[in-house]
């Protein structure tokens, strides 16, 4: 954390690791990320698929023949068909364009989708292709979603008088096991002139959406919608609900035809589309692995977010203004990825400072200190745990020893916390705190098997907040606040 009156430190942009070569693997591991929650339930099944006739296409010849509007060959098999629905669904910022089919004898169902934030003219690969074919009812071609750039859906026209294309690339057989390469895929359909409004749909079906944890991996609800229809899942289920009603899961009747889905967690969600058949059930597992609420911690680290701490002892005004810049980058010696905060203490006055958390615990990097003009004392960086989120009151950790000098005697320096207090409310600044942590840390310094505390803080620290109050002790024995500071007012994004 902050430190008080010692040394403050400039912010030194030769510690800050962007250089390129480490920013494919970040970027890399961003968009694994991403696409791991929108395309978390592509997992397809029969009931996907719909042969409901749309009003906005029209049979024609295309670039195949009079009856096939589709075709594809895998191997020695060719397959073709007439063209059933071209739909264009808007999901939040994405839009989904899909093209359904089927064979001439009605027992094999094709299914070609693109997104984007813009569904035009244009070249598409997996994960933002998506093919799948099915035949009795039963998947026997599959792309592979996480398998980037293995399928290719390119549309070559696109406008009010229809669409036209091809698609090729690698997919699942029915075992999921074993790649078929499809070759020579073609898709032409003419829309109409006109747009009449399709008549409604007098058969329907249920759609059951289930989950087997809420949001974070936890229990909290998780809010999804089917079309117009929204609600929320409250109670999970460890495996497929053998009913279509099961309380806690989302329940919904609607006619027969496709419609956008949308799972919701805080601000995060996952998108697709589900298809509702004919005096069908069709359960439908929200997978919400990679997709987690942001749960509050003990220190936030979002862009923006700022605390203002005000010294007890000072006239009135802010004293420290930290800031989280939102940057993060390694530092010399350091494999470790940081947080990049700045402290400002006043006209002229800015100091840097670094913080990592992971698993309930918290790391800070001290920068090195060196007296250059005297040579008296030289303490490297290093990183130490600032709290545990995780622990009982008056559990104890350590961070060092570290090689240091100081004050001309060569020694090693050691940081020894204690737990005071968890899950307490405390009033800071008139402002009332709760799910506070109290720690306590103790610097010492060993030379020749003698330690001797140095100075020591206590720190409180508020779930979703920061840091709320800081005290320090510089007097032995360590009882006597020398500076205290206190959080007057704060905005966490």
């Amino acid at each position: 954390m902050f430190r008080i009156k010692r040394v403050t430190h400039k912010i030194d942009l030769s510690l800050l690791d962007l250089s390129r070569r480490r920013w494919p693997y970040k970027y890399k591991q961003i968009i694994m990320k991403y696409l791991q929650r929108l395309f978390i339930f592509l997992t397809l099944s029969a009931a996907v698929f719909s042969c409901s006739k749309e009003y906005s296409l029209e049979n024609h010849n295309g670039n195949t023949s009079s009856t096939a509007q589709w075709s594809f060959t895998e191997g020695s098999a060719q397959f073709k068909g007439p063209i059933d629905t071209v739909a264009i669904d808007t999901v939040g910022t994405y839009k989904f364009l899909t093209i359904n089919g089927h064979s001439a004898d009605k027992t094999e169902q094709i299914t070609l989708q693109v997104f984007g934030t813009d569904v035009k003219v244009g070249t598409y690969k997996t994960p933002f292709s998506l093919f799948a074919y099915l035949k009795d009812g039963k998947i026997i071609y599959q792309t592979n979603q996480t398998l980037v750039d293995s399928f290719t859906i390119v549309i070559s026209k696109l406008d009010s008088t229809g669409i036209e294309g091809t698609f090729s690339g690698k997919t699942y057989d029915s075992t999921k096991t074993i790649y078929k390469t499809i070759v020579d895929g073609k898709f032409a359909s003419v829309f109409k002139t006109a747009n009449p409004v399709p008549p409604v749909s007098a058969d329907s079906g249920q759609v059951v959406l289930w989950s087997k944890s809420g949001c974070g991996g936890g229990t909290g609800p998780v809010t999804v919608s089917v079309g117009t229809k929204s609600g929320t899942i409250s109670q999970f289920f460890g495996t497929e609900p053998t009913t279509c009603d099961p309380a806690g899961a989302f329940s919904v009747k609607l006619p027969v035809g496709s419609y956008p889905l949308v799972a919701t967690c805080g601000g995060d969600s996952i998108t697709g589309t589900v298809t509702v058949v004919k005096n069908a059930c069709t359960k439908v597992l929200i997978d919400l692995t990679g997709l987690a609420t942001p749960v509050a911690d003990y220190f936030p680290t979002t862009k923006n977010s700022n605390w203002s701490y005000l010294d007890e002892n000072s006239t009135p005004g802010d004293t420290i203004y930290t800031l989280s810049t939102g940057l993060t980058g390694t530092l010399s010696g350091s494999t470790q990825i940081y947080n990049l905060f700045t402290d400002d203490y006043g006209p002229g006055s800015k100091d840097s400072a670094f913080y990592r958390k992971a698993s309930g615990t918290y790391w800070a990097y001290s920068l090195p200190v060196y007296d250059t003009a005297g040579g008296i004392t030289n303490i490297p960086g290093y990183e130490y745990i600032f709290l545990k989120d995780n622990v009982a009151a008056t559990s104890t950790f350590s961070s060092g020893p570290f090689n240091a000098t100081v004050f001309g005697s060569a020694g090693s320096l050691t940081l020894n916390s204690t737990i005071l207090s968890t899950g307490t409310s405390e009033t800071v600044s008139a402002i009332p705190f709760t799910n506070v942590i109290k720690v306590r840390t103790v610097y010492s310094f060993k030379v020749s098997n003698v330690s001797t505390n140095l100075y020591a803080i206590e720190q409180w620290f508020s779930k979703g907040v920061g840091l709320i109050k800081y005290v320090e002790y510089d007097t032995a024995p360590l009882t006597t606040p020398d500076y205290v500071y206190d959080l007057t007012r704060y905005t966490v994004n």
